[in-house]
């Protein structure tokens, strides 16, 4: 099943990087987190 979620996260993250020219994956953990669940976001716009 991770596999199967890295390949999704891949396919997403080329197309980002494709329309805007970068983008940046990334998750998070503690308290940052309102609801405590594995998850991902890929990300463009300005850097961090």
């Amino acid at each position: 099943m991770l596999l199967e979620m890295l390949s999704v996260i891949k396919i997403v993250a080329d197309k980002v990087n494709s329309d805007a020219g970068a983008c940046r994956v990334s998750t998070n953990l503690g308290n940052y987190q309102d609801s405590k669940h594995l998850h991902w976001h890929v990300a463009s716009g300005n850097p961090l």
